[in-house]
């Protein structure tokens, strides 16, 4: 096998001590060693200049400029190399000096000394690469992490020109919108006409469409006001068993008419919370909405719990659940997961998510496929 060639620069104004360590590493099998020995450290600094060395040892007393004043100009001219000082010093402080002004390892000049070479050079070349490796990884992180910094800030930039541009679109939708729903108000009311039963049968239809588009309209807004930081919370105090039991008479006639039930689950005392009560009763009827819509038999529970500093709010359906591999998208925008059609836009669930992260709180989902789902909301006091 042939062996790696390990280049050396050996600077050393004792002949006797450089032939020494020459000979031990003839002896020793590890690498194939090219030994370059020059006397002086200017002579040193000159062959750095001209030639790659793998390592250098460096002896501490040299002759003029000493082996410390020769590691300082090694590293003003930012020549990338291992050194070990060799020195006959044997003080920790001067070895402390020499590793902080950027030598890697020092060697004590000791009787047999050159018998710790061959260690010494191994044991540096290793830490050297490894050291080496590591600084390259970190420039390669730091440049990825620029990188992905400009494109984080691209794509920021593209998200908020897209979020702008929904939220100019949705306000020049809401005016005509607005005018075509009053417009067709008027003809229902007879007041351009008597409106025949075929008539009335169509205006229908059109009025569904009309309120699903403002229905649209108005979870765009929302979700544009939340994306951009400007929907701002409205707190009071407030009884959040008196706002759910609101929210569940909205429902009333609609269960009632899908033949299912509204169960209350409420504690027999107020549980006061420090929330924006428009907001928060928006949540609720996304959720119990959402709840009503897709349950076709049983009930929709609403339970509320008064816990330690937290008011923990369950919405449960007997509806046909959620399957597990897409219950982390339930709250994604635009997305709905059950297999079966209904009517909505799709922005209700994370509209309602993002409301209650704005009161610091806390949403998921427990669903089984069959058994109905169950929201689960907690909001600080």
């Amino acid at each position: 096998m042939t062996k790696e060639k390990i280049k050396i620069l050996h600077v050393e104004d004792n002949q006797t001590d450089a032939l020494i360590v020459k000979k031990r590493l003839q002896k020793d099998n590890s690498f194939d060693y090219e030994i370059t020995h020059v006397v002086s450290g200017e002579d040193a600094l000159l062959s750095l200049e001209k030639n790659a060395y793998n390592i250098v040892l460096l002896d501490y007393n040299l002759p003029k400029k000493g082996g410390l004043e020769i590691l300082e100009e090694i590293n003003k001219k930012n020549i990338e190399v291992p050194v070990v000082m060799v020195t006959g010093q044997g003080d920790e402080i001067v070895a402390a000096q020499l590793i902080k002004e950027g030598a890697l390892d020092y060697l004590p000049k000791r009787e047999n000394y050159e018998d710790a070479v061959p260690f010494m050079i191994r044991k540096t070349i290793v830490e050297f690469r490894a050291k080496s490796e590591r600084e390259r990884l970190q420039k390669e992180i730091a440049l990825r992490k620029e990188e992905l910094e400009k494109t984080n800030a691209k794509l920021m930039e593209l998200d908020r020109m897209k979020s702008d541009f929904v939220a100019n679109v949705v306000h020049e939708l809401r005016t005509p919108l607005t005018i075509i729903k009053g417009n067709l108000d008027n003809i229902d009311k007879g007041f351009a006409g008597d409106v025949q039963p075929k008539q009335k049968e169509i205006l229908g239809d059109i009025f569904r469409v009309i309120n699903r588009l403002s229905r649209l309209v108005n979870d765009l807004l929302d979700l544009s006001k939340i994306e951009s930081g400007k929907m701002k919370l409205s707190k009071e105090n407030l009884d959040i068993v008196e706002l759910a039991g609101d929210a569940v008479k909205t429902f009333e006639t609609l269960a009632s008419s899908k033949q299912i039930g509204l169960v209350k689950e409420f504690p027999g005392k107020p549980v006061m919370i420090n929330a924006d009560r428009d907001k928060l009763t928006q949540v609720f009827i996304n959720l119990m909405g959402n709840a009503v819509k897709f349950t076709d038999k049983g009930n929709v529970t609403v339970k509320i719990a008064d816990l330690q500093g937290e008011a923990q709010v369950e919405i449960q359906d007997t509806g046909p659940g959620i399957p597990p591999d897409q219950a982390d998208k339930i709250f994604d925008k635009f997305v709905r997961v059950v297999a079966e059609k209904k009517e909505g836009t799709g922005l209700g669930l994370p509209i309602a998510k993002d409301i209650v992260v704005l009161h610091k709180g806390r949403i998921r989902v427990e669903s089984e496929p069959g058994k109905g789902s169950r929201f689960i909301f907690i909001i600080p006091k």
